[in-house]
């Protein structure tokens, strides 16, 4: 047996490895627990965005309510000095149009700011609403999550004994093959699922590209590495 044929044989009983784990992925509940993933992360993004959302209102509600709170104080203060202006013969008709003119421009300003509050109360309410919703989605979807994984760890080890025997196959052709080609092998693998390929009517199986006749003789006769010009894949001819 050449080389080349022990490291096809080795190829081979990755390949089989390989079959079982895609199996293993390609499961309906492998599919089902990817798109749970997906959901679980998308929700755990948004109740996370609503929360910072959530704490930047109520930080808001917060200024807010001692910016109201403030201008009602000055304004009880300017009603007070207006009725003890209304009692002083010496004021003006000017000062007391001018306190008057005070007064209505702070109560714009906290009617102003009241609806600044009336406004962020509602959000924070409509935001704190959808965040226990959202909540309640992902603690939903959770639970199916670790059922369907639960599912899928079954799954795996009701497959472990063939897998494990599959996987010491290889390790074992492994061992057999020459540590140089060995090496050229794992880096083409690095690109490549599938390293090698066969010559099949003077093409590459693994991209299909026609191989100079020159090179289909050299891949046939077995006396060295060869690899497609293309792709890059170690030939082998059966």
């Amino acid at each position: 047996m050449t080389k080349i044929n022990d490291l096809w044989l080795y190829d081979q009983a990755e390949q089989e490895v390989a079959k079982i784990d895609s199996r293993l992925k390609s499961t309906p509940n492998r599919a089902r627990l990817n798109k749970l993933h997906s959901f679980l992360s998308e929700q755990q993004s948004a109740v996370t965005n609503i929360s910072r959302q959530i704490d930047a209102r109520g930080a808001l509600i917060g200024k807010l309510s001692a910016q109201c709170h403030e201008l009602e104080r000055r304004l009880e203060l300017e009603v007070s000095e207006f009725g003890t202006m209304e009692k002083d013969d010496e004021c003006t008709a000017a000062e007391m149009t001018e306190s008057r003119r005070s007064m209505e421009g702070l109560l714009d300003q906290i009617n102003s700011v009241r609806k600044e509050l009336s406004d962020a109360m509602a959000y924070l309410e409509k935001a704190s609403a959808e965040y226990k919703e959202t909540y309640t989605k992902a603690g939903r979807a959770k639970k199916e999550y670790d059922a369907v994984r639960a599912a899928c760890e079954a799954e795996a080890q009701e497959a472990k004994p063939e897998r494990e025997k599959a996987a010491a196959e290889a390790a074992n052709l492994r061992a057999l093959v020459d540590p140089a080609l060995l090496k050229r092998y794992d880096a083409i693998h690095a690109n490549h699922a599938r390293p090698m390929a066969t010559v099949e009517n003077s093409q590459c199986s693994g991209c299909r590209m026609s191989l100079p006749t020159a090179i289909v003789k050299k891949v046939a006769s077995g006396s060295g590495i060869v690899e497609c010009e293309n792709c890059g894949r170690i030939l082998y001819s059966k």
